[in-house]
């Protein structure tokens, strides 16, 4: 019986070596690049969720309303709001029909701040208020 000896010399086996030390680095280098996205893709959300937790709370409990409840926000964060009066409608959107008068488009700005002083915002939320709430 005759069997044939598979043998490889010292210069194939090196190129072997640097060939899959080459394709070992290039995977570690895509999974590094791909998991330092996916953390800063979870932070921009937390942020924008926090953001978005704190306008929901001014657009129901109303701009003035005090601070939102414990556990609202994380600990150590604030939020802000301020509501204005939309000035720059065109002209026949000022005149408000007779169900609609004392009623205007108010715009409320809602900003977070984090537990260092980093502000996240302002957003930016248009909607109908009583003319009694702007002023």
């Amino acid at each position: 019986m005759n069997r044939t000896a598979i043998r490889f010399t010292f210069i194939e086996i090196l190129i072997a070596a640097a060939i899959f030390g080459v394709a070992a680095a290039m995977a570690l280098s895509i999974l590094g690049a791909a998991r330092s996205r996916l953390l800063r893709a979870e932070v921009r959300w937390a942020r924008q969720h926090v953001l978005s937790q704190a306008t929901e709370y001014y657009l129901i409990a109303g701009a003035d309303a005090e601070a939102p409840p414990s556990g609202t926000l994380p600990e150590g964060f604030s939020c802000h709001c301020e509501l204005a009066a939309v000035e720059d409608l065109p002209e026949h959107a000022l005149e408000a029909p007779g169900d609609w008068r004392g009623w205007r488009l108010g715009e409320y700005r809602v900003s977070v701040e984090d537990n260092n002083g980093n502000r996240i915002g302002p957003w930016t939320v248009q909607k109908i208020v009583h003319d009694d709430d702007l002023f």
